[in-house]
């Protein structure tokens, strides 16, 4: 058998310039705090390859817990926000709609509503700040999956969630 050093591996090929690792899509009127950045999928005949997040380009609050999420078809997990921290929300599978409604009483855009479709053919990482209410649905057939990644760490003695029902008649969207 022959011997194996490091010296035996090649290595990678830089990235081309022209594809960006995130790419902000504009906000104009989203809901203030609120950031939506595109995620891009490199593919080689291996398969593909997804940056959920980076600080290449920019400084970005490491995250300090980090979980994946699965939702049956049809699953509603709605409403909930926080006070603490910001939800990083990463979407690159299966047909997940999400509603935020701002109930923040300072905010230049109380009461507003924002929906989006995110999953397989239009990969997202959203941002959401504390005190932002937020709900996801499962549109698809098949369970889809997206990975959080908070700025704060979850702490099971003092949990930073506070919760209503989905169908609650004061928020003004109906899961359907």
């Amino acid at each position: 058998m022959q011997t194996l050093s490091l010296d035996d591996f090649v290595d990678d090929k830089p990235w081309r310039d022209d594809i960006p690792l995130l790419e902000d899509i504009p906000s104009g009127d989203l809901i203030a705090g609120v950031r939506i950045q595109r995620l891009i999928t490199r593919a080689d005949k291996r398969g593909d390859l997804t940056v959920l997040m980076s600080s290449l380009l920019q400084p970005v609050a490491p995250p300090p817990h980090i979980y994946l999420v699965s939702a049956e078809p049809g699953s509603i997990r709605a409403w909930v926000y926080h006070r603490r921290q910001f939800d990083r929300l990463a979407y690159t599978n299966g047909d997940i709609r999400v509603v935020l409604y701002d109930l923040r009483t300072d905010s230049p855009t109380y009461e507003k509503l924002d929906v989006f479709d995110f999953g397989s053919a239009n990969k997202a990482l959203l941002t959401i700040p504390p005190y932002v209410v937020h709900g996801v649905q499962n549109r698809g057939k098949s369970t889809a999956t997206f990975v959080n990644m908070p700025t704060n760490v979850y702490d099971p003695e003092n949990p930073d969630k506070s919760r209503i029902r989905f169908d609650h008649p004061s928020i003004p969207y109906r899961f359907e």
